[in-house]
């Protein structure tokens, strides 16, 4: 009889080994002194509506000794659609990352709306950026707190027409408790196409005027592409929009596409425009479509 009493303490002092270093790894976490930090006061406005133009003016950034950005300069326009391509590797992701204030660049300036983005609050700067990533974040909650995360308190015709312009209503009657159910650890009660319809509903629910989309189809099958991406298009209406594409098939239609290479932007245009160019864009796009310019 002192045989599962016994078993039971063994157990014990194995889970509370893992607490103890589960909170010594806490510990050390909360002593990290964060490298982005609130810019002094007075503090930048964010920007007007409808002025939100993001411009990078010679920006320099390396992670460690090695140059991701070299001398980078970007403008995206306010209300338009800029897309983003290049092989990997070539920064898409850091000017995001920099954007956001992941990061600061060692040199150079970024500034929304004509302000420096190191002088504006942080917490108003990332509220202006609406995000939908390659494989975005969902939480083991329900579908419903998953949508309205971070959307403030949402009356339920306005989370019912977000749903349905994210094709989330495809797969809702599918769910055992509809917006009720538990999507799973990130996610994984559902699909690929399934997380970013959500995510795309969260974003629409976001009052955020930037939308960045970091290759948000390029996992997908080809039907799951398309309702994305109509989606996509709907999510973007008058909102300033960057796009890092991989399939160029989606970002056809952008105002200015920009071809970036080894951390600089080699070329410029709209599609038809690059195409004519017969350079880096027509090349990138000979190898998906095997030089057929209608695709």
């Amino acid at each position: 009889f002192l045989f599962e009493p016994l078993r039971r303490l063994g157990a014990l002092s194995g889970a509370w080994q893992n607490v103890l270093a589960s909170l010594d790894r806490i510990h050390r976490l909360l002593q990290v002194q964060p490298t982005i930090t609130q810019p002094a006061a007075p503090r930048a406005p964010v920007p007007a509506p409808g002025h939100e133009e993001i411009r990078f003016d010679a920006v320099t950034f390396a992670y460690g000794s090695e140059p991701v950005l070299r001398d980078f300069s970007l403008l995206a326009e306010a209300g338009k659609t800029t897309a983003l391509v290049g092989p990997s590797g070539a920064g898409k992701s850091t000017v995001f990352t920099l954007l956001t204030r992941l990061a600061d660049p060692q040199s150079g300036r970024i500034t929304l709306g004509g302000a420096d983005i190191r002088r504006m609050d942080l917490a108003a700067l990332r509220a202006q950026f609406a995000v939908v990533a390659q494989d975005s974040a969902l939480f083991d909650e329900t579908l419903r707190d998953n949508i309205v995360l971070n959307a403030g308190d949402v009356p339920e015709d306005r989370l019912m027409a977000a749903i349905r312009a994210a094709h989330v209503d495809e797969f809702l009657p599918s769910l055992p408790e509809g917006l009720d159910t538990r999507v799973g650890p990130r996610g994984s009660a559902l699909s690929g196409g399934q997380r970013q319809r959500v995510a795309i509903a969260r974003a629409l629910l976001r009052p955020s005027p930037v939308l960045l989309l970091d290759e948000a189809t390029s996992a997908l099958d080809a039907r799951s592409e398309a309702l994305v991406q109509q989606a996509l298009d709907g999510l973007g209406q008058g909102r300033t929009t960057l796009v890092i594409a991989h399939r160029l098939s989606t970002i056809r239609r952008a105002d200015k596409i920009v071809v970036m290479e080894a951390g600089r932007v080699v070329e410029q245009g709209d599609h038809a425009t690059l195409l004519a160019m017969r350079g880096a864009y027509a090349r990138l796009h000979a190898l998906q479509f095997g030089g057929r310019e209608d695709a």
